[in-house]
């Protein structure tokens, strides 16, 4: 469970950024604590959604990691 952790918090922080900056380009006349609000709810969704999705990837993306980390120090 942890491991779908690893890829759930960059795709979080990439959404809310991109999110923030597409709101603040577009949308300015938005009051800034609005949207933050939603950069935060698009973020949170798509952790949600990364979470469930990534179930069975995550770990063999991690251990194919592993193994090409073992690998290199051969």
């Amino acid at each position: 469970m942890i491991k779908r952790f690893i890829f759930v918090i960059p795709v979080m922080a990439i959404v809310f950024s991109i999110a923030t900056w597409m709101l603040n380009k577009d949308y300015s006349m938005i009051e800034r604590d609005i949207r933050l609000l939603i950069s935060a709810g698009a973020a949170v969704f798509s952790g949600i959604i990364t979470f469930f999705l990534m179930k069975g990837d995550a770990e063999h993306l991690a251990a194919a990691h592993r193994e090409r980390q073992e690998n290199k120090k051969k």
